[in-house]
Protein backbone atom coordinates (compact mmCIF):
# COMPACT_ATOMS: atom_id res chain seq x y z
CA UNK A 1 0.00 0.00 0.00
CA UNK A 2 1.61 3.23 -1.05
CA UNK A 3 0.85 6.59 1.02
CA UNK A 4 -0.04 9.29 -0.50
CA UNK A 5 2.49 11.71 -1.16
CA UNK A 6 1.02 14.49 0.75
CA UNK A 7 1.53 12.01 3.63
CA UNK A 8 5.28 11.49 2.98
CA UNK A 9 5.58 15.31 2.62
CA UNK A 10 4.62 15.80 6.08
CA UNK A 11 6.22 13.07 7.42
CA UNK A 12 9.21 14.09 6.01
CA UNK A 13 9.34 17.50 7.26
CA UNK A 14 8.89 16.22 10.44
CA UNK A 15 11.91 14.05 10.19
CA UNK A 16 14.34 16.87 9.48
CA UNK A 17 13.16 18.90 11.87
CA UNK A 18 13.86 15.93 14.35
CA UNK A 19 17.23 15.49 12.58
CA UNK A 20 18.09 19.58 13.17
CA UNK A 21 17.20 19.72 16.95
CA UNK A 22 19.28 16.69 18.07
CA UNK A 23 22.10 18.00 15.59
CA UNK A 24 21.41 21.39 17.70
CA UNK A 25 21.86 18.95 21.15
CA UNK A 26 24.85 17.70 20.02
CA UNK A 27 23.42 14.08 19.37
CA UNK A 28 22.36 12.35 16.74
CA UNK A 29 19.22 9.79 17.19
CA UNK A 30 20.12 6.22 15.43
CA UNK A 31 19.00 5.69 12.19
CA UNK A 32 16.44 2.69 12.85
CA UNK A 33 14.33 4.91 15.32
CA UNK A 34 14.47 7.80 12.43
CA UNK A 35 12.91 5.35 10.28
CA UNK A 36 10.29 4.54 12.84
CA UNK A 37 9.17 8.00 13.20
CA UNK A 38 8.89 8.61 9.61
CA UNK A 39 6.93 5.39 9.60
CA UNK A 40 4.71 6.57 12.47
CA UNK A 41 4.26 9.85 11.07
CA UNK A 42 3.00 8.61 7.62
CA UNK A 43 0.74 5.96 9.56
CA UNK A 44 -1.03 8.60 11.87
CA UNK A 45 -2.48 10.12 8.89
CA UNK A 46 -4.20 7.30 7.87
CA UNK A 47 -7.35 8.32 7.74
CA UNK A 48 -9.91 6.75 10.50
CA UNK A 49 -12.98 6.47 8.68
CA UNK A 50 -11.16 3.86 6.43
CA UNK A 51 -10.10 1.69 9.22
CA UNK A 52 -8.74 -1.08 6.72
CA UNK A 53 -5.99 0.99 5.97
CA UNK A 54 -4.30 0.37 9.28
CA UNK A 55 -5.06 -2.96 8.77
CA UNK A 56 -3.64 -3.16 5.68
CA UNK A 57 -0.61 -1.61 6.59
CA UNK A 58 0.33 -3.78 9.18
CA UNK A 59 0.91 -6.24 6.67
CA UNK A 60 2.90 -4.47 4.32
CA UNK A 61 6.11 -5.60 5.69
CA UNK A 62 7.34 -6.28 9.47
CA UNK A 63 8.68 -2.67 10.01
CA UNK A 64 5.25 -1.56 9.50
CA UNK A 65 3.66 -4.30 11.44
CA UNK A 66 6.28 -3.62 14.54
CA UNK A 67 5.37 0.48 14.48
CA UNK A 68 2.17 -0.37 14.26
CA UNK A 69 2.15 -3.02 17.30
CA UNK A 70 3.29 -0.61 19.82
CA UNK A 71 0.59 -0.08 22.21
CA UNK A 72 1.92 3.59 22.59
CA UNK A 73 0.41 4.05 18.28
CA UNK A 74 -3.36 3.30 19.02
CA UNK A 75 -3.00 6.33 21.72
CA UNK A 76 -1.18 8.44 19.43
CA UNK A 77 -3.63 8.15 16.58
CA UNK A 78 -7.00 8.58 18.58
CA UNK A 79 -4.99 11.93 19.94
CA UNK A 80 -3.94 13.00 16.45
CA UNK A 81 -7.35 12.57 15.05
CA UNK A 82 -9.86 13.67 17.93
CA UNK A 83 -13.34 12.92 17.87
CA UNK A 84 -14.24 9.05 16.56
CA UNK A 85 -14.89 8.68 12.48
CA UNK A 86 -17.94 7.34 11.43
CA UNK A 87 -17.90 3.76 10.63
CA UNK A 88 -21.47 3.19 9.98
CA UNK A 89 -25.12 3.35 10.52
CA UNK A 90 -27.76 1.82 12.33
CA UNK A 91 -30.61 1.81 10.37
CA UNK A 92 -34.36 0.57 12.02
CA UNK A 93 -37.13 -0.14 9.17
CA UNK A 94 -41.19 -0.77 10.19
CA UNK A 95 -41.84 -2.69 7.15
CA UNK A 96 -43.47 -6.70 7.94
CA UNK A 97 -41.94 -6.84 11.51
CA UNK A 98 -39.08 -4.74 13.22
CA UNK A 99 -35.70 -5.04 12.06
CA UNK A 100 -32.28 -3.53 12.52
CA UNK A 101 -29.53 -3.13 10.41
CA UNK A 102 -25.98 -2.47 10.22
CA UNK A 103 -24.43 -0.59 7.42
CA UNK A 104 -20.94 0.25 7.32
CA UNK A 105 -19.92 3.27 5.41
CA UNK A 106 -16.44 1.42 4.62
CA UNK A 107 -16.72 -1.76 2.68
CA UNK A 108 -13.64 -3.14 3.97
CA UNK A 109 -14.74 -1.80 7.65
CA UNK A 110 -13.84 -5.29 9.91
CA UNK A 111 -16.98 -5.54 11.86
CA UNK A 112 -18.09 -8.81 13.63
CA UNK A 113 -21.45 -9.44 12.46
CA UNK A 114 -23.99 -9.81 15.50
CA UNK A 115 -24.92 -13.50 15.83
CA UNK A 116 -28.68 -12.94 17.10
CA UNK A 117 -31.60 -12.39 14.41
CA UNK A 118 -32.09 -8.83 13.67
CA UNK A 119 -35.15 -9.07 12.17
CA UNK A 120 -36.51 -9.59 15.44
CA UNK A 121 -34.61 -6.63 17.20
CA UNK A 122 -34.50 -2.85 17.64
CA UNK A 123 -32.02 -0.49 18.11
CA UNK A 124 -32.51 2.09 20.95
CA UNK A 125 -29.16 3.87 21.24
CA UNK A 126 -25.58 3.98 19.92
CA UNK A 127 -23.08 5.48 21.87
CA UNK A 128 -19.23 4.88 22.97
CA UNK A 129 -18.59 2.32 20.58
CA UNK A 130 -21.52 0.19 21.67
CA UNK A 131 -25.02 -0.22 20.21
CA UNK A 132 -28.32 -1.41 22.64
CA UNK A 133 -30.67 -3.39 21.10
CA UNK A 134 -34.05 -4.30 22.22
CA UNK A 135 -35.68 -7.78 21.49
CA UNK A 136 -39.09 -7.94 20.26
CA UNK A 137 -39.23 -11.84 20.64
CA UNK A 138 -38.01 -12.67 22.86
CA UNK A 139 -38.20 -9.91 25.51
CA UNK A 140 -34.62 -8.44 26.77
CA UNK A 141 -31.27 -6.27 25.48
CA UNK A 142 -28.20 -7.13 24.37
CA UNK A 143 -25.21 -4.70 24.26
CA UNK A 144 -22.94 -5.23 21.29
CA UNK A 145 -19.82 -3.76 20.25
CA UNK A 146 -19.45 -3.98 16.17
CA UNK A 147 -15.89 -4.15 16.39
CA UNK A 148 -15.36 -6.75 19.21
CA UNK A 149 -18.21 -8.89 18.48
CA UNK A 150 -18.32 -8.43 22.07
CA UNK A 151 -22.39 -9.62 23.09
CA UNK A 152 -24.33 -8.75 26.57
CA UNK A 153 -27.56 -10.06 26.87
CA UNK A 154 -29.32 -7.93 30.25
CA UNK A 155 -32.10 -8.29 32.37
CA UNK A 156 -34.71 -6.71 30.98
CA UNK A 157 -36.54 -4.15 34.37
CA UNK A 158 -38.73 -5.76 36.17
CA UNK A 159 -41.77 -3.27 36.20
CA UNK A 160 -44.12 -3.09 33.36
CA UNK A 161 -44.51 -0.57 30.75
CA UNK A 162 -45.61 0.55 27.52
CA UNK A 163 -43.48 3.44 26.17
CA UNK A 164 -39.90 3.84 26.54
CA UNK A 165 -36.67 4.53 25.72
CA UNK A 166 -33.31 3.91 26.70
CA UNK A 167 -28.98 4.48 26.18
CA UNK A 168 -25.88 2.92 26.58
CA UNK A 169 -22.99 4.97 27.98
CA UNK A 170 -19.56 4.02 28.87
CA UNK A 171 -19.10 3.87 32.58
CA UNK A 172 -14.98 4.04 32.95
CA UNK A 173 -14.05 6.92 34.78
CA UNK A 174 -11.89 9.66 33.51
CA UNK A 175 -12.74 8.07 29.92
CA UNK A 176 -12.30 10.29 26.77
CA UNK A 177 -14.38 8.09 24.87
CA UNK A 178 -12.58 7.51 22.19
CA UNK A 179 -11.71 3.92 22.86
CA UNK A 180 -14.59 2.50 25.01
CA UNK A 181 -13.72 -1.03 23.93
CA UNK A 182 -14.44 -3.74 26.75
CA UNK A 183 -14.68 -1.47 29.80
CA UNK A 184 -17.53 -0.61 32.19
CA UNK A 185 -21.11 0.66 30.97
CA UNK A 186 -24.11 1.54 31.95
CA UNK A 187 -28.03 1.61 30.23
CA UNK A 188 -30.50 3.83 30.94
CA UNK A 189 -33.98 2.75 30.61
CA UNK A 190 -37.04 4.92 30.85
CA UNK A 191 -40.37 3.95 30.76
CA UNK A 192 -43.65 4.92 31.94
CA UNK A 193 -46.69 2.46 33.30
CA UNK A 194 -50.24 1.49 32.99
CA UNK A 195 -51.23 4.72 34.13
CA UNK A 196 -48.80 6.92 32.10
CA UNK A 197 -48.39 9.60 34.74
CA UNK A 198 -45.82 7.66 36.58
CA UNK A 199 -42.38 7.66 34.63
CA UNK A 200 -39.17 5.05 35.79
CA UNK A 201 -35.75 5.38 35.30
CA UNK A 202 -33.96 2.11 35.49
CA UNK A 203 -29.84 2.18 35.80
CA UNK A 204 -28.00 -1.03 34.53
CA UNK A 205 -24.25 -1.05 35.73
CA UNK A 206 -21.75 -3.91 34.24
CA UNK A 207 -20.33 -4.02 37.42
CA UNK A 208 -22.61 -4.87 39.27
CA UNK A 209 -24.83 -7.11 37.12
CA UNK A 210 -28.06 -4.92 38.99
CA UNK A 211 -30.76 -2.92 37.78
CA UNK A 212 -31.37 0.40 40.01
CA UNK A 213 -35.19 2.25 40.06
CA UNK A 214 -35.62 5.61 39.96
CA UNK A 215 -39.67 6.86 40.37
CA UNK A 216 -41.33 9.88 39.32
CA UNK A 217 -44.96 11.81 38.97
CA UNK A 218 -44.33 14.10 35.94
CA UNK A 219 -47.80 15.43 35.94
CA UNK A 220 -48.95 14.41 32.55
CA UNK A 221 -49.12 11.33 30.13
CA UNK A 222 -45.47 10.44 29.70
CA UNK A 223 -44.99 8.40 26.54
CA UNK A 224 -41.46 7.97 25.61
CA UNK A 225 -40.59 8.21 22.29
CA UNK A 226 -38.67 5.13 20.51
CA UNK A 227 -36.63 7.61 18.67
CA UNK A 228 -33.00 8.39 19.67
CA UNK A 229 -31.98 9.96 23.18
CA UNK A 230 -29.48 12.73 23.54
CA UNK A 231 -26.62 12.80 26.10
CA UNK A 232 -25.71 16.52 26.59
CA UNK A 233 -23.66 17.55 29.82
CA UNK A 234 -24.22 15.28 32.91
CA UNK A 235 -27.84 14.23 31.62
CA UNK A 236 -30.16 12.36 28.99
CA UNK A 237 -33.09 13.71 27.17
CA UNK A 238 -35.65 11.55 25.94
CA UNK A 239 -38.74 12.83 23.42
CA UNK A 240 -42.19 12.17 24.60
CA UNK A 241 -45.55 11.34 21.72
CA UNK A 242 -47.81 14.21 21.69
CA UNK A 243 -44.98 17.07 21.66
CA UNK A 244 -45.80 16.95 25.67
CA UNK A 245 -42.41 17.76 26.80
CA UNK A 246 -39.00 16.34 26.98
CA UNK A 247 -37.70 13.90 29.78
CA UNK A 248 -34.36 14.47 31.36
CA UNK A 249 -32.74 12.16 33.29
CA UNK A 250 -29.86 13.96 35.54
CA UNK A 251 -27.02 10.88 35.27
CA UNK A 252 -25.02 12.81 38.63
CA UNK A 253 -28.47 12.97 40.69
CA UNK A 254 -30.05 9.98 39.17
CA UNK A 255 -33.73 11.55 39.08
CA UNK A 256 -36.08 12.67 36.78
CA UNK A 257 -37.63 15.85 35.80
CA UNK A 258 -39.40 17.46 32.24
CA UNK A 259 -38.97 20.47 30.03
CA UNK A 260 -41.60 21.68 28.37
CA UNK A 261 -41.72 21.82 24.43
CA UNK A 262 -41.38 25.41 22.62
CA UNK A 263 -45.28 27.14 22.57
CA UNK A 264 -44.66 26.70 18.85
CA UNK A 265 -43.92 23.29 18.72
CA UNK A 266 -46.51 21.69 17.44
CA UNK A 267 -47.30 17.51 17.23
CA UNK A 268 -47.51 17.85 13.21
CA UNK A 269 -43.47 19.14 13.30
CA UNK A 270 -42.74 15.17 14.21
CA UNK A 271 -39.23 16.12 16.06
CA UNK A 272 -36.34 14.29 18.10
CA UNK A 273 -33.96 15.79 20.40
CA UNK A 274 -30.64 16.82 19.20
CA UNK A 275 -27.45 18.83 19.92
CA UNK A 276 -27.85 22.39 19.46
CA UNK A 277 -25.26 24.48 18.20
CA UNK A 278 -23.47 25.19 21.87
CA UNK A 279 -23.79 21.75 22.69
CA UNK A 280 -26.63 21.60 24.98
CA UNK A 281 -30.03 20.72 24.69
CA UNK A 282 -31.40 20.97 21.27
CA UNK A 283 -34.87 20.22 19.57
CA UNK A 284 -35.61 19.52 15.72
CA UNK A 285 -39.06 19.10 13.93
CA UNK A 286 -39.97 19.23 10.22
CA UNK A 287 -43.08 20.87 8.96
CA UNK A 288 -42.68 20.12 4.67
CA UNK A 289 -39.50 21.75 3.39
CA UNK A 290 -38.91 23.93 6.58
CA UNK A 291 -36.42 22.53 9.50
CA UNK A 292 -37.34 23.78 12.89
CA UNK A 293 -34.26 24.08 15.36
CA UNK A 294 -34.56 25.43 18.41
CA UNK A 295 -31.77 25.35 21.28
CA UNK A 296 -32.85 24.86 25.46
CA UNK A 297 -31.62 28.28 26.92
CA UNK A 298 -31.81 27.47 31.47
CA UNK A 299 -32.69 30.82 33.16
CA UNK A 300 -30.64 32.38 35.61
CA UNK A 301 -31.92 34.93 38.83
CA UNK A 302 -32.88 37.65 36.19
CA UNK A 303 -34.11 35.86 33.43
CA UNK A 304 -36.73 32.74 32.66
CA UNK A 305 -35.75 29.53 30.59
CA UNK A 306 -35.99 30.35 27.12
CA UNK A 307 -36.25 28.25 23.32
CA UNK A 308 -34.56 30.18 20.59
CA UNK A 309 -35.89 29.02 17.76
CA UNK A 310 -35.06 29.16 13.94
CA UNK A 311 -35.74 27.98 10.42
CA UNK A 312 -33.96 26.29 7.54
CA UNK A 313 -35.42 26.11 3.98
CA UNK A 314 -34.17 22.28 2.66
CA UNK A 315 -35.04 23.60 -0.67
CA UNK A 316 -32.09 25.51 -0.74
CA UNK A 317 -29.41 22.32 0.44
CA UNK A 318 -31.52 19.13 -0.84
CA UNK A 319 -30.89 17.92 -4.14
CA UNK A 320 -33.43 18.33 -6.93
CA UNK A 321 -34.11 14.95 -7.36
CA UNK A 322 -35.05 14.75 -3.30
CA UNK A 323 -37.37 17.08 -3.09
CA UNK A 324 -40.74 14.74 -4.78
CA UNK A 325 -41.99 14.84 -1.65
CA UNK A 326 -41.23 16.44 2.10
CA UNK A 327 -37.98 14.84 3.50
CA UNK A 328 -38.45 13.25 7.15
CA UNK A 329 -35.84 13.65 9.52
CA UNK A 330 -35.11 10.10 11.04
CA UNK A 331 -31.90 11.14 13.07
CA UNK A 332 -28.91 13.15 14.28
CA UNK A 333 -25.38 12.64 15.22
CA UNK A 334 -25.09 13.75 18.93
CA UNK A 335 -22.04 15.95 19.57
CA UNK A 336 -22.18 17.55 16.20
CA UNK A 337 -24.12 19.90 14.16
CA UNK A 338 -25.76 17.22 11.72
CA UNK A 339 -28.91 15.74 11.10
CA UNK A 340 -30.11 12.53 8.86
CA UNK A 341 -33.26 12.81 6.35
CA UNK A 342 -35.13 10.38 4.44
CA UNK A 343 -36.24 11.57 1.21
CA UNK A 344 -37.69 10.23 -2.68
CA UNK A 345 -34.16 9.89 -3.38
CA UNK A 346 -32.28 8.06 -0.19
CA UNK A 347 -31.46 9.23 2.82
CA UNK A 348 -29.13 12.40 2.99
CA UNK A 349 -26.89 13.96 5.91
CA UNK A 350 -26.69 17.43 6.66
CA UNK A 351 -24.60 19.36 8.08
CA UNK A 352 -26.17 22.57 9.14
CA UNK A 353 -22.95 24.57 10.22
CA UNK A 354 -21.73 24.36 6.94
CA UNK A 355 -24.72 23.44 4.35
CA UNK A 356 -22.65 20.38 3.28
CA UNK A 357 -25.16 17.47 1.80
CA UNK A 358 -23.70 14.02 1.76
CA UNK A 359 -26.01 11.02 0.17
CA UNK A 360 -25.38 7.99 3.19
CA UNK A 361 -27.99 5.81 1.86
CA UNK A 362 -30.49 4.43 -1.05
CA UNK A 363 -34.14 4.82 -0.29
CA UNK A 364 -36.37 2.23 1.85
CA UNK A 365 -38.83 2.56 5.34
CA UNK A 366 -36.97 3.88 7.88
CA UNK A 367 -38.20 5.15 11.40
CA UNK A 368 -34.78 5.93 12.70
CA UNK A 369 -30.86 6.04 12.07
CA UNK A 370 -27.81 5.89 14.42
CA UNK A 371 -24.37 6.62 13.20
CA UNK A 372 -21.94 4.19 15.04
CA UNK A 373 -19.32 5.85 15.49
CA UNK A 374 -15.40 4.76 16.72
CA UNK A 375 -11.96 4.34 16.49
CA UNK A 376 -10.94 0.81 15.19
CA UNK A 377 -6.96 0.59 15.06
CA UNK A 378 -5.36 -2.37 14.21
CA UNK A 379 -4.97 -3.67 17.96
CA UNK A 380 -8.68 -3.79 18.37
CA UNK A 381 -8.65 -6.15 14.74
CA UNK A 382 -5.42 -8.42 15.92
CA UNK A 383 -7.79 -11.44 15.29
CA UNK A 384 -8.09 -10.51 11.58
CA UNK A 385 -4.09 -10.14 11.01
CA UNK A 386 -2.08 -13.63 10.25
CA UNK A 387 -0.22 -14.45 13.09
CA UNK A 388 3.96 -13.71 12.82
Amino acid sequence: MAPPQDLIDDATAEILLRLRLTEYHGAMAPPQDLIDDATAEILLRLPPDEPACLVCAALVCKPWRRVLSDPAFPRRYRAFHGAPPLLGFLLNRREFDHSAEFVPTAPSFPFHPPEFDCDHWWTLDCRHGRVLFHSIDPTGLVVWDPITGDEHYLPKPEYEYLYHGAAVLCAAEGCDHRDCHGGPFLVVFVGADDNRKVTRASRYSSDTGAWSDTEAYLGFPCEIETSPCLLAGDALYFMTQLCLGIVKYDLAKQDLSVIETPEDYHYGLVGTVMTAEGGGLGLAGMEDYSLHLWSWQSGTDDTDDDWLHKVVDLKTLLPVRALSTPPRLIGFAEGSNTIFLNTYAGVFSVELSSGKVKKIGKRGRYYSILPYMSFCTPDLAEPLLPQS
